[in-house]
This record gives structure tokens, C-alpha cells and sequence, in this order.
């Protein structure tokens, strides 16, 4: 506020960096020391998003834009965090810290290794799925903790490609075919939305000892997926609690994810019509 604010009448309030949480109604009161008020002021503050970007469940990345025309010493630290304050990607002592994100994003990210020199604090995120829906918040800070600057960005991830079957059909196809070639030191893992392992792939050959027991028998891939680039999944005897997203990562042995693709799945319950007879 205003150091002067008696001698210049002026009550406003400055609020740095403001976010959407920031969002609602302002009430300035001025009391006397009796604890009357004297005057009273509302102030409705709506806060929007900087900037959207929408793209397509699966696709190799994303790049959310975060640029500066300030000039950056190389004693800052550049955190990208999310709405659920999990640390996206941590920049600091001018290299990055993947020690200290969230392992839901380690692997996938990256920034320009100039950041400093370019003014470019932009991060790219790999293979984006329906659950990096998000808002994401870049913060510059000083030595002493001072945010010098803030943006968020809003990402939207379009629906993943749906699948629709009957309860107690013999089976459903969650079909993924690539055209890059695969090597044989890669991992094929199906996860549901619960992140159970529905089906494992590794070393040539399927790890049914790593299924989650309710998909254990039920599931099937092509024997030779790494030369028909087949990565579908056949799910047997479907039922309604199978319903959800299922995820199909492709990592190589350092665990980096080189593909991904999601699908949804919605099984339809069946109905019976039972004749009782009337006696």
C-alpha cells in the first residue's frame, strides 16, 4: 500500500502476481479507534488464464510458452509446478534438478539449455495425456525467494480415442499400431486409470508375473509386436468395472517413455428379462 496512504487519501492495494486462486471479492475498511467504520470499499478481482494450449492425446510433445524480455542473472531458480503443486520441472545453479520433480513427470520434460541467454523458460512436455489436463504455473525467483516472474498456462488434452463394447462380449481390441521401428530392449506396459498393470511386455516376451491378478488370463498381444509394430491389447470377457482410460507406454531401459497413447474404454451393462412363473 501506499507508504503516504493518510497524507494521499489513497487506500489501493497492490497484489503481485496474482493467480486464478487469487480470484473473489476485495473488502477495504477503514475503522476508528472505537472500531466504528468509516468508510467501506469492495473490489470484485476475476483473474484470467495467460494462455491456453490444446492438442491431441498423443502426440510426441507439447510446448507450454513461458518468455521474458527481463534480463536474468544466473543466480535465479525456475520452478514449473501444476494446479496440484507437484513440481513439474525444477531449474536452479543453471542446470536442471530432476531430483526434485514429481515422479509423474520425470523423463518427460525439458527446457532450453540457454534459458538465461535466450529468455526462454518455455518447457516441453513429452507424450501428453488426458491426465496432464492441468494448469501449469512458471515462477522466477531470486536468491532470497522474491518471485520476479509468474505465468500460468492452461493445457487441454482432447478426449482419447473411445472404444464401446457389451458387458460379456469375448473380448475388446484397444488397438495401437506405430510405424517407427522398435528395438528389442524396450518395455510395452498397459496401465488402467486406477494405474493397475493390465499387461506387460519385455525382454521378447510377455511378464504375466507382473499383471495386476483381475487381468491375469484376460489379456493378449501380438507375439511379434516388435516387428509388426503392433502394440494393440485384446482384453477378454470385458465387464462394466473395466470401464476407463487405459495407457500404453513404450519406454526403453532407462525407463525414458518413447511413446504413449491412451484409449478409452466404455462397457455397456447387459440387461436380463427374467419369467417367473405364476403358480
Amino acid at each position: 500500500m501506499d507508504e503516504n496512504l493518510l497524507k494521499t487519501g489513497d487506500l489501493s492495494l497492490t497484489l503481485s502476481w496474482p493467480t486464478d486462486g487469487d480470484g473473489g471479492i476485495y473488502s477495504c475498511r477503514v475503522y476508528n479507534r472505537k472500531g466504528d467504520v468509516l468508510m467501506e470499499k469492495q473490489v470484485w478481482l476475476k483473474v484470467k488464464v495467460q494462455e491456453q494450449v490444446e492438442v491431441e492425446s498423443g502426440v510426441e510433445s507439447v510446448l507450454l510458452p513461458c518468455r521474458t524480455t527481463e534480463s536474468l542473472d544466473g543466480d535465479v531458480r525456475v520452478e514449473w509446478m501444476d494446479d496440484r503443486d507437484r513440481k513439474v520441472h525444477v531449474y536452479q545453479n543453471g542446470s536442471d534438478q530432476p531430483g526434485e520433480q514429481n515422479e509423474f513427470y520425470r523423463t518427460r520434460t525439458k527446457m532450453d539449455e540457454n534459458l538465461l541467454r535466450n529468455k526462454d523458460l518455455s518447457l516441453t512436455l513429452s507424450w501428453p495425456t488426458y491426465g496432464d489436463e492441468n494448469l501449469y504455473s512458471c515462477r522466477v525467483y531470486n536468491r532470497k525467494g522474491d518471485a520476479l516472474i509468474v505465468k500460468r498456462v492452461q493445457l487441454k488434452v482432447k478426449d482419447p480415442e473411445q472404444v464401446e463394447v457389451e458387458s460379456g462380449e469375448e473380448s475388446v481390441l484397444l488397438s495401437w499400431t506405430i510405424t517407427k521401428d522398435l528395438d528389442g530392449d524396450v518395455r510395452v506396459e498397459w496401465r488402467d486409470s486406477r494405474d493397475k498393470k493390465v499387461h506387460v511386455y519385455q525382454n521378447g516376451s510377455d511378464q504375466p508375473g507382473e499383471q495386476d491378478p483381475s487381468y491375469r488370463t484376460r489379456t493378449k498381444m501380438d507375439e511379434n509386436l516388435l516387428k509388426t509394430k503392433d502394440l494393440s491389447l485384446t482384453l477378454r470377457r470385458p465387464r462394466e468395472r473395466d470401464r476407463g482410460i487405459f495407457t500404453c507406454r513404450v519406454s526403453n531401459r532407462a525407463g525414458v517413455i518413447r511413446r504413449m497413447k491412451q484409449v478409452a474404454l466404455h462397457v455397456k451393462g447387459q440387461w436380463f428379462k427374467c419369467i417367473f412363473p405364476i403358480s
